[in-house]
């Protein structure tokens, strides 16, 4: 006759486990669910952790897009104002020019006809 797994140390009756056993096995039982319970915590972290990680890496694809619009836009208007700039700057030297032809002008005896109103 063979016995159950675990039972083959019982206690002084052959049937009854003793009170060691019982508390050894209660111990085991309790050390059990308490592993279980940090595997399932453990696995609940790395669920999260998971989840946080592919946020991150979405928050930064973002942040990359919104500094490259950014960048494009400061670049545009950094072009319309160069533009400007240099736009004013050749109206200047135009009119100075002009200024310039006028004066060798009238120091010649000579002028522009200018229409007047």
């Amino acid at each position: 006759m063979t016995m159950a797994p675990g039972r083959e140390k019982l206690g002084k009756s052959g049937n009854a486990p003793s009170l060691q056993q019982l508390l050894r096995e209660e111990e085991r039982v309790k050390k059990e669910a308490a592993y279980e319970k940090l595997v399932k915590s453990w696995e609940w972290g790395h669920v999260l952790c998971l989840q946080r990680e592919k946020q991150e890496e979405k928050r930064l694809v973002k942040g990359c897009q919104n500094l490259r619009a950014g960048v494009a836009e400061e670049l545009t208007f950094a072009n319309k104002a160069l533009l400007m700039v240099r736009r004013a700057a050749l109206r200047y030297l135009l009119h100075c020019e002009h200024l310039q032809h006028q004066r060798e002008l009238n120091h010649g005896g000579k002028s522009f006809y200018v229409e007047r109103l």
